[in-house]
């Protein structure tokens, strides 16, 4: 019994290299499914860019509403109310001169 038996040694051997295997089998699942996440990341990634640049188009469409509903209402303002505000001041102005002229 002076010697440790070849069976032995090959059984520890053959446990060690399966561990290995194993091990590298492992990763190699890895790998693959986080090449498989990429690729699907990759197609998401595309469709978020495409939403992306419809959103840009939507927002400039409704920032040219914007001004012209702006310009729209600015064009009112100077040609309706600001007129009527004039002929209101002026009734104004002539009431409290007549209000004035009855107080003496």
């Amino acid at each position: 019994m002076e010697t440790i038996p070849a069976t032995y040694w090959m059984v520890i051997i053959g446990i060690v290299i399966f561990m290995l295997c194993l091990v590298l089998y492992y990763i190699a699942m890895l790998i693959k499914e986080s090449r498989d996440a990429i690729k699907d990341s990759r197609v998401i990634i595309k469709n978020a860019d495409e939403i992306m640049k419809q959103t840009v188009l939507i927002v400039n469409d409704a920032q040219e509403t914007v001004s012209t509903v702006k310009a729209t209402i600015l064009s009112i303002n100077d040609t309706i109310l600001l007129p009527i505000k004039k002929i209101g001041n002026t009734v104004t102005i002539v009431e409290d001169f007549l209000e004035g002229i009855s107080r003496k």
